[in-house]
């Protein structure tokens, strides 16, 4: 096509007629720019389907992160309302001042351990080198990165840190001078080294409901965390209809 008013432009200039000469010039410089123009226009859209599925390829990760860290915390408060149950056990012995039974060893052996909160990160990590705004849609961006940088840390903060220091202050010492811990098929267990006298004393009892007060507590922050992630699931299964 640019050959064929080339040419043209060349035999009208030959014939020295200026004014159709002009016309063809600029229909030509025309024609090229709508050309460019064209390209440009397919480049873009181009570049933005590679973008939409990129976005489209990060939320199905994200969401298979959520899911996974989701059954985590469900195995996690499941694991945490068992040693409660433990622990509850062991003040139903001690109330009604009931000799030592060797099934309060596993109870025994519990005061130590808890459940930590490991919500895996690998798809918002890769999501945050990409550029979080690489997620269209604002609300749904926002979510995520509330989720990720606030609900998280504040479970591993607020309720682990918690379990941690009330672990090493209160519960590592007392059972370093009350509690014989042994293992069983690799199993921690544990026995006092006097019941009796433990039965009795007020530190051990304040202990006790110190551990449980604080594991009802990370329980209910591990619930309210998991309906947040089933809402925000149910956001990015939105968006990701809308994609398709």
């Amino acid at each position: 096509m640019i050959r064929f008013f080339r040419n043209i432009r060349q035999k009208l200039a030959a014939e020295n007629k200026v004014m159709a000469y002009l016309r063809y010039a600029i229909g030509e410089i025309l024609l090229v720019v709508i050309g460019i123009l064209i390209a440009l226009q397919i480049n873009n859209w181009n570049e933005h389907r590679k973008l939409r599925n990129e976005e489209t390829n990060l939320l199905i990760e994200v969401r298979s992160n959520l899911d996974l860290t989701l059954d985590k915390f469900r195995n996690d408060s499941l694991n945490n309302l068992n040693y409660i149950h433990q622990y509850e056990k062991i003040k139903y012995f001690i109330g009604e001042d009931l000799p030592y039974n060797t099934e309060l060893d596993t109870a025994f052996g519990g005061l130590k351990s808890w459940s930590s909160p490991y919500p895996i990160y690998t798809a918002y990590t890769t999501l945050k080198t990409k550029g979080l705004d690489i997620i269209s849609n604002t609300s749904l961006r926002n979510k995520i990165i509330e989720m990720y940088e606030y609900e998280f840390t504040r479970l591993s903060t607020d309720y682990d840190k918690a379990e941690w220091i009330l672990y090493e202050s209160v519960v590592l010492p007392f059972i370093s001078k009350h509690i014989r811990i042994y293992r069983q098929d690799s199993f921690p267990l544990a026995r006092p080294n006097d019941f009796e006298t433990l039965k009795r004393n007020e530190e051990f009892s304040n202990l006790l409901e110190l551990i449980i007060n604080e594991r009802e507590a990370g329980l209910k922050m591990y619930k309210a965390i998991m309906m947040s992630i089933a809402d925000l699931m149910i956001s990015i299964d939105q968006e990701l209809a809308l994609s398709t």
